[in-house]
């Protein structure tokens, strides 16, 4: 194991402390599958790029959670949905966010997820728990969220020019809901919906989807 492997090693296993915020982020506190109670896993298809070059935001569409018991359950029910009756190797997602301000790891930063047509093999996606097309999430989860991007980037699974998308972006889809594109939207690494970046790297418009 190389140098750089070591240290993201190190934070991770701070970030992911049940009892005590990391120190190597401050803010935000990572579950791991096993802490959720996840079943194991049969994925075995890698991200194409790591350091992932987007971040997809989604919405569940499901319950929303408050309490670290009711989005470990959240988590869990979805995890069964998406392998039982969807058929797929894991759940969808790479990351979710509830609102009790915890981050919950589904597929990692590693592997590819089930979660935007066009974009599973090259981005992180991240799903709030819950339908937000009539309120944005609560303030705890959206400091969790800008939290773990910063401690991806910083730990070398984010590259730092990121391109940040709604999932209704590109997929015929509301989520995840306005409230959260119309925040995201602020943020300085979101494309705006106007433009497309294709795998070449070129600017389209208007939005068509990646194949």
């Amino acid at each position: 194991m190389d140098r750089r492997s070591k240290l993201h090693d190190r934070e991770i296993q701070g970030a992911t402390s049940h009892s005590s915020v990391s120190p190597a982020t401050g803010c935000f506190r990572l579950i791991t599958p096993s802490k959720w109670g996840a079943k194991v896993a049969n994925c075995s298809q890698p991200l194409r790029d790591v350091p992932a070059e987007y971040v997809v935001i989604i919405h569940t569409a499901g319950s929303p959670c408050q309490t670290h018991r009711d989005c470990h359950n959240e988590v869990k029910m979805i995890q069964d949905y998406h392998m039982n009756l969807k058929g797929w190797c894991d759940i969808a997602y790479s990351f979710l966010i509830g609102e009790d301000g915890y981050v919950y790891e589904g597929r990692g930063w590693r592997n590819e997820g089930a979660h935007t047509y066009g974009y599973n093999d090259l981005s992180l996606g991240i799903a709030f728990i819950g339908t937000f097309v009539e309120r944005s999430p609560e303030d705890k989860a959206w400091k969790a969220l800008r939290c773990f991007l910063d401690f991806s980037v910083k730990i070398g699974y984010l590259s730092p020019e990121f391109i940040m998308l709604a999932h209704k972006d590109v997929s015929d889809t509301v989520s995840p809901g306005e409230f959260i594109r119309a925040e995201i939207a602020k943020w300085p690494n979101y494309k705006h919906s106007l433009y497309n970046l294709n795998r070449g790297g070129q600017e389209t418009s208007p939005i068509k989807k990646i194949n």
